[in-house]
């Protein structure tokens, strides 16, 4: 045994035992898929734990004292005194409350006993609000304080919002709750007024003519509202803050249903509404709503403080807030500090202790006590009992267990000192998995945090019986079963000397952990441990079901229930019923194997569905079948045979179970005989061949087909073939032919020569039109031309334009025309001629064109005038002259004649220019081609409108009297005069003379002055806005400075300066910008910049002002600063208003610690962190990273506020590098990294292998490890499974290879020798197989959390001999012709592809008779496809045997004969017989036999008879009889023409 001195984390414990457990089942060889098992849990936390004495617990009944333990030696001899008090701290009971619907309701409101809440008690009441007016209820309220809480169920019939509530005093509301369909809303006051209302979104929790539970609990600024209880989490549907806490002004009514003001009206039912004077915690709202306090482990009596109103989730003896989460450090304690009760000894927390009573005397403490704890909903397995000590421990210790509740108590275990205390030797030797045994604890133990652990398999040093081959020990498997667990502690360590104070004599015990899982059989990896009893979660993989997977599922009884162990899953094996039943049994009859799982199989149906039956439903029954290829599992799988019973032998209606071929007659074919075979047609069912043939014309018929339409008989013509029979040519066509693929050629009649398509079908000669002539019609007669749609067209020459004696072409219709003429008829001249008529007759004349004039030098004129083609501007027959006002005549002006544009101010009127040079003719004072000049001392008028005016410039102002002839400016004498006469004064100067022709300077004076002008007149300046004077050279009034670079001349006190913008960079920097005042007044200012009252910068700037700019760094993150501007000229100042800006947050200060929670699954891990101490600003999120240590790809990331988070999407078996920032807008603060590795998953990804044929019986098979390993690959396993024929699988699979190892993914091992072992082997040679089968392969690869299947890859072997032919089928077709027939064998015989068939003829015998000859012949060698061959050219009525040869392509093999026996025919070389008188009345007649019977002894038929007729000169007339029997040949006058028969037998 091993005992630690110090208490172990209760997480690490059970690390430490998986641990073992795993150490142990890996001890074990593997060979297969494991079972499935629960992992370890402390199955006896938080369960019912009772003691006996029941007063032994210290602080029962009141309060009580001990001495502390710990562990050091000395702290036994003196007394650190402590105290049990078990009382609650807070309330232990459910607070009083006002019923608001015991008084003050109206007479409006009716009562209703039927319509209740849920669960209601037999005598309630609901109340009805109908919408009335004044419909309320006015019960009386106490003042409120600010705790207190409503609750009520509602029940809406209409959606608007409606008021639950309203307290009002004095008209002022205290407080209001209405609700809606989207929103409940709670009004309020405090001592600052009515405040906003707080509005929570109800949207799908409160719904019309639905009841709902509503409370509202209201604690100081707290509000939270609840529905129906409590969430899912034990939280509240919403938490609110108030502005304040709510203020009741005094006692008064209430007014349920509507609001003071007579609106909202509530239109529904209430009941039980009502009033607590106090908040209250969560677990008293679920108690109202569901009548049950939620039971709790440790003190359940106990409540929260309606401060922290809500149990935390993992440690129930702490309250939370509301608001809060649940790592939150606000926290407070349910129970007092003090108490030690009974539930701390298993409460899961390691940091509670159990105190027991402290003992009076020895033999109080020699008796002990016993501690029973109840696993409550279940039988248990249970390893391991660890019992963690607060005081010293027990000298002796009795382990005790119920099997099942109904029992008696079993011994365990026991441990002692001396174990001869309990009557038994020290670690005594175990004889059986069952034996009980007492373990010698030392003699000296820890004096506090002792512990003592009961190893159920391995107790140390002697090990039990059976423990490394737990799952095939029955005894030891039902050993560790326990639904109940007693522990009896006797005695004590140290405490029993009389130096050590008497409270020293007492148990304290940390924890007693009880690790155990469900017994779930092998076939599950977790089960509910809430519900009761508890319940497994069956692996789908196990087809098992029950609370225990304790059974197969209904289907899944191939084999019986096995139990999964460590080495083999035993999984439950499907019966392959084909989905045609709902369940099956095992029937050991019908299996094989039955002491094997992996062979064999007893799985019988149950009442087959769907029409099928047999053992796997896998037939149909009678007068239904099977498709071929079809799936078996389908519903509708079993189809009628529907055999048409005209076409089936002997009306038959049964049908082959696969296919579902019926019986046909000879001619008849289809599944069902229900059409003719192809050649023939007219199925009847009174015809014994069922059909007629077709006699089909081959050359007609496309591609020779005999066939033909199954009811008319209509052969398959080819395209231009008609008739029944496919023996003429299709109207417009002619000529059958067989080579022709259509049969008959077309007779392409001339469409628009022929009288219609049609052609004698011999020779082809279509019918013609009048002017058509030819084979086909397609060529006109003579002085006809152009055959179309209008038939052929007369030629119609003109007789003066055409040659005589000639005639027009045949096709184009082109006469022979006379020198210069042209056209069809020639009815007209070529191009470059024109017609001239004289004495009814023609000339063509030629056009003459000048091409000077003509468009695009064209030398064609109109044939009828002769009129050339005349460019613009250009006139005449042969374009050769300019028409009026046009010019220049030439083969370069492309455009023809230019126009003269002559000017019509300036041009004689009714003028015309020269036709050569284009002058025009001028006016006086013009000049110019175009008369659009004027002549020296004139210009242009503006806009042309009165010709040429004179320049009129002024005498004195002026040079001379020419000024410029387009603008009319003068030339001006001196620098002073401007203007077009050069009258006015030039910018700068004032005062024009006109004698003198001179103007005067303004002078003014430029630092006053915009610029150097003045008024033209006075010589004014013009002066800038601070400025005044003639000259501009005074200051006004209340400025100063006068400076030529003053955009205002002088200077006054600037105004209106807008204060600096911030713009917050960083938390230490803050960049500030300006505008300059709105009225600088100046052009030249100062700027200073004030912080906080103390100036840190100044700055000048000058006219153009521009923005300023002034980064204030070295601040302090988080924090509000102050600036102003105080702008200066040089006549004074201007203070800006003050802004305020903060800083942003700072980079977190502190530490930031990274944890994760175990256990950590495959696929994520929990992480948790604590908050670092900041003062640099709020933490404004969390970033928790993730990166695989293989990999720069990100493999997920949380931000958020939490300090706890989920990673999900992980991969297993996979390190991973995690860290967490505390960030706000200024940085982030980074833990250390943590690294850690996520469990083992099952494998994924496992491809098919690949499969190579190595001979006949031979397959080498390789494979590769999973794409997604998820773990140490340990083993690989190979599983196969045989194809039938027709590829559908057989009923078992075997697994025929498997090998372990140790693949490990990782690239960095954990320790030298933990690849010790080799990867598992990868391929394998699978022998023995048959030849030419296909085999299925499947490889599973499996790793210590479980394994995974590939998909089924098939491979055929290798070819060899064929083994088996079946007997040919022989019926005979005439008396001279066999059917011999045959079927393929199945692939096992066959072993290859098949080449060919061989028929043999073995033998040939007269029947009854000994054969006389033995022969073995070749008649035919057929191909693979076919099955049947007609041997043609036997005897009649003969028995011949025959032969099949089936070869592939390594060697032939040959069946036993078929016999077949032709058919009869009469008999052939019949003699005459020998005819001998005997008497007068007698004669003896013989005969011999016939040359060849040609069928089974004959019947001999003598007949006697009179000669007929024997007038042979009787003239036959028709209708008249005449004597005898007989036959007569008629004369063909007697008879019909054209008959087939000359002669007839008369009776």
């Amino acid at each position: 045994m091993n005992y630690l001195a110090h208490s172990w984390d209760y997480r690490f414990l059970f690390h430490v035992i998986g641990t073992l457990i795993l150490a142990y089942f890996a001890s074990i060889p593997l060979a297969s898929s494991q079972g499935l098992f629960p992992r370890l849990q402390n199955v006896g936390a938080l369960k019912n734990v009772s003691i006996v004495p029941t007063q032994a617990t210290c602080g029962l009944p009141g309060r009580s004292a001990f001495c502390h333990s710990s562990i050091a030696a000395e702290s036994i001899q003196y007394c650190t005194q402590r105290f049990c008090i078990q009382d609650c701290p807070y309330r232990s009971s459910s607070p009083s409350y006002i019923a608001l619907f015991s008084e003050g309701l109206r007479s409006c409101i009716t009562t209703d006993k039927n319509d209740l809440h849920p669960d209601s008690p037999s005598n309630s009441t609901s109340f009805i609000f109908g919408n009335l007016k004044d419909c309320f209820s006015l019960p009386h309220s106490p003042r409120l304080a600010t705790s207190f809480a409503l609750a009520v169920w509602l029940k809406p019939e209409q959606e608007g919002v409606m008021c639950v509530i309203e307290k009002a005093v004095d008209g002022q509301i205290v407080f209001k709750l209405t609700i809606s369909e989207k929103e409940t809303m709670f009004y309020y006051r405090t001592v600052n007024g009515l405040q906003p209302p707080i509005k929570v979104m109800t949207l799908g929790r409160i719904l019309v003519k639905k009841w709902i539970h509503l409370s509202v609990q209201v604690h100081h600024t707290k509000i939270s509202f609840f529905i129906n209880g409590l969430e899912d989490d034990h939280t509240a549907f919403d938490v609110r803050t108030l502005h304040g806490p709510v203020t009741d002004l005094a006692p008064g009514a209430v007014r349920i249903g509507q609001s003071s003001k007579g609106s909202e009206q509530f239109i529904g039912r209430m009941q039980d509404f009502r009033l607590y004077q106090v908040a209250l915690p969560n677990r008293d709202i679920l108690e109202i709503f569901s009548g049950e306090l939620l039971y709790l482990h440790t003190q359940s009596e106990c409540r929260c403080p309606v401060s922290h109103p809500r149990v935390h989730p993992l440690v129930q003896r702490y309250c939370l807030p509301n608001d809060a989460d649940d790592t939150t450090n606000d926290r407070v304690l349910r129970l007092n500090s003090e108490a030690h009760p009974l539930s701390y000894i298993n409460d899961n927390d390691i940091g509670t202790s159990w105190i027991s009573h402290v003992f009076k005397n020895m033999t109080e403490l020699e008796n002990g006590v016993a501690i029973t704890i109840d696993l409550e909903n279940g039988q248990y397995q249970v390893f391991y009992i660890v019992l963690q000590f607060f005081s010293p421990q027990p000298t002796g210790i009795q382990i005790q267990r119920k099997k099942m509740n109904h029992l008696d108590w079993e011994d365990w275990q026991y441990f002692a000192r001396n174990c001869s205390d309990f009557g038994m030797k020290n670690n005594d030797r175990l004889e059986n998995p069952d034996s009980v045994n007492c373990l010698q604890l030392p003699n000296f133990t820890p004096y506090s945090r002792g512990n003592v652990t009961f190893s159920i398999l391995t107790p140390e040093p002697n090990r039990r019986p059976g423990y490394n081959n737990f799952y095939k020990t029955p005894s030891l498997q039902e050993f560790v079963k326990a639904t109940q667990i007693r522990i009896h502690l006797f005695g004590q360590y140290y405490t029993t000397e009389s130096s050590v104070n008497f409270r020293h004599r007492y148990y304290g015990v940390d924890e007693i952990t009880i690790s155990g899982r469900c017994n779930c059989h092998g076939h599950a990896n977790d089960c509910d441990m809430i519900s009761k009893p508890y319940r497994c979660f069956c692996s789908q993989e196990s087809y098992t079901e029950g609370r225990h997977c304790d059974r197969c599922l209904p289907l899944y009884n191939d084999k019986p229930f096995h139990q999964g162990d460590q080495v083999h899953a035993f999984n439950c094996k499907p019966c392959q019923c084909n989905n045609h039943s709902r369940s099956c049994h095992y029937d050991k009859t019908m299996d094989p194997f039955p002491a094997e799982y992996y062979r064999g199989g007893g799985g019988v149906c149950d009442n087959c569905q769907h029409n099928t039956t047999g053992r796997n439903c896998e037939l149909c029954k009678d007068y239904l079948f099977r498709q071929v290829g079809a799936d078996p599992s389908a519903r509708d799988i079993c189809k009628p045979c529907d055999c048409y019973e005209v076409g089936t032998k002997n009306g038959s209606l049964l049908c082959d179970q696969i296919g579902g071929q019926c019986n046909c007659k000879r001619h008849v074919s289809g599944r069902q005989c229900n059409q003719c075979q192809d050649g023939f047609y007219n199925l009847q069912e009174l015809a014994p061949d069922g059909c007629s043939p077709c006699n089909c014309n081959t050359s007609g018929t496309v591609d020779g087909d005999i066939t033909c339409h199954q009811n008319s008989g209509q052969c398959k013509c080819k395209g231009n073939v008609i008739g029944l029979k496919c023996d003429r040519c299709n109207f417009g066509f002619k000529i059958l032919r067989s080579f022709n693929k259509d049969g008959c050629e077309p007779c392409h009649c001339n469409l628009y020569g022929s009288v219609n398509k049609f052609c004698n079908p011999l020779s082809g000669q279509c019918k013609c039109k009048k002017d058509a002539k030819g084979l086909q019609c397609d060529a006109c007669v003579e002085n006809f031309y152009g055959l179309d749609i209008d038939g052929c067209k007369l030629c119609d020459c003109n007789t003066e334009g055409t040659l005589s004696g000639t005639v027009c072409d045949a096709k184009t219709g082109q006469c022979t025309c006379k020198p210069n003429v042209g056209g069809r008829r020639c009815d007209e001249c070529l191009d470059g001629y024109y017609q001239l008529r004289q004495n009814n007759s023609f000339f063509c004349l030629p056009c003459n064109c000048n091409k000077a004039g003509t468009v695009n030098d064209s030398l064609l004129c109109d044939k009828s005038t002769g009129q050339c083609p005349c460019k613009a501007g250009v006139r005449g027959l042969q374009c050769n002259h300019c028409e009026p006002h046009r010019y220049n005549l030439t083969i370069s002006n492309l455009q023809g004649c230019q126009m003269c544009e002559c000017d019509s101010l300036g041009t004689l009127a009714d003028a015309v220019c020269d036709q050569i040079s284009g002058q025009c003719p001028c006016l006086p004072n013009h000049q110019g081609r175009q008369c659009n000049q004027c002549k020296p001392g004139f210009y242009v008028s503006p806009g042309n409108k009165t010709g040429c005016l004179p320049c009129s410039c002024h005498t004195a102002g002026a040079v001379h009297q020419v000024c410029n002839s387009l603008t009319g400016q003068c030339i001006c004498q001196g620098a002073s005069i401007i203007g077009q006469r050069c009258d006015h004064c030039k910018d700068h100067y004032f005062g024009f003379d006109p004698l003198a022709g001179r103007c005067q300077p303004c002078n003014c004076h430029l630092p006053g002055a915009l610029n150097g002008s003045c008024h033209l007149v006075t010589g004014q300046c013009f002066c800038k806005q601070f400025v005044t004077g003639l000259k501009c050279d005074d200051c006004v009034p209340g400025a100063s400075h006068l400076d030529i670079h003053n955009l205002f001349g002088c200077s006054k006190t600037p105004s209106q300066q807008p204060p600096p913008r911030g713009q917050v960079q960083s938390s230490s920097t803050i960049n500030l910008s300006w505008h300059p005042p709105d009225s600088p007044n100046a052009h030249w200012l100062t700027y200073s910049l004030f912080r906080d009252g103390i100036e840190i910068y100044m700055t000048e700037d000058k006219y153009p002002y521009g923005v300023h700019n002034f980064t204030d760094t070295a601040l302090l993150p988080y924090t509000s600063y102050s600036y102003h501007l105080l702008t200066t000229n040089v006549h004074g100042s201007e203070r800006s208003a003050t802004v305020i800006y903060r800083t942003k947050s700072g980079t977190p200060e502190g530490n930031l610690n990274l944890h994760y929670v175990f256990p950590v699954s495959p696929y994520s891990v929990t992480l948790y962190w604590t908050a670092p101490l900041n003062n640099s600003g709020p933490i404004e999120k969390y970033i928790l990273s993730c990166t695989p240590l293989d990999s720069i790809q990100p493999c997920g990331a949380y931000e958020g506020l939490d300090t706890l988070a989920t990673i999900w999407n992980l991969i297993p078996f996979t390190k991973y590098h995690f860290s967490v920032q505390a960030c706000t807008s200024g940085g982030c603060l980074h833990s250390l990294p943590l690294i850690i590795t996520t469990a083992q998953a099952p494998p994924q990804g496992m491809d098919p292998p690949t499969v190579q044929t190595i001979s006949s019986t031979e397959l080498y098979i390789e494979w590769h490890p999973p794409e997604e390993p998820n773990g140490i690959i340990i083993r690989y396993e190979l599983h196969m499974r045989r194809l039938q024929s027709n590829d559908e699988q057989t009923m078992t699979e075997s697994r025929v290879f498997q090998y372990s190892g140790w693949l490990n993914p990782q690239t960095v091992t954990a320790s030298a020798n933990e690849n010790a072992l080799t990867p598992p082997q990868t391929t394998t040679i699978i022998t023995g197989l048959e030849p030419y089968t296909k085999y299925e392969f499947s490889v599973v690869a499996v790793n210590m959390a479980g394994s995974v299947s590939s998909d089924w890859i098939s491979e055929r072997t290798g070819e060899s001999a064929p083994v088996f032919m079946p007997p040919p089928s022989v019926f005979p077709l005439s008396p001279y012709s066999l059917n011999v027939s045959w079927m393929k064998p199945e692939n096992n015989a066959t072993r290859g592809e098949i080449v060919e068939y061989k028929v043999n003829l073995i033998s040939e015998q007269i029947l009854h008779q000994q054969p006389s000859l033995e022969v073995s012949q070749v008649l035919y060698t057929a191909e693979a496809h076919e099955f049947f061959y007609v041997v043609r050219g036997l005897k009649p009525y003969r028995t011949y045997h025959f032969t099949i040869s089936l070869c592939n392509l390594i060697g032939c093999v040959t069946s036993d004969p078929g016999m077949g026996q032709t058919l009869a025919t009469a008999p052939v070389h019949v003699r005459a017989p020998h005819v001998e008188g005997i008497n007068c009345t007698v004669m003896k007649i013989s005969w011999l036999p016939p040359g060849e019977l040609n069928g089974p002894s004959p019947i001999y038929l003598l007949e006697r008879r009179e000669t007929s007729l024997p007038a042979l000169d009787t003239e036959m007339i028709k209708g008249i009889r005449f004597i005898g029997n007989g036959y007569y040949k008629f004369p063909s006058s007697t008879l019909p023409i054209n008959t087939d028969f000359t002669g007839m037998r008369i009776n």
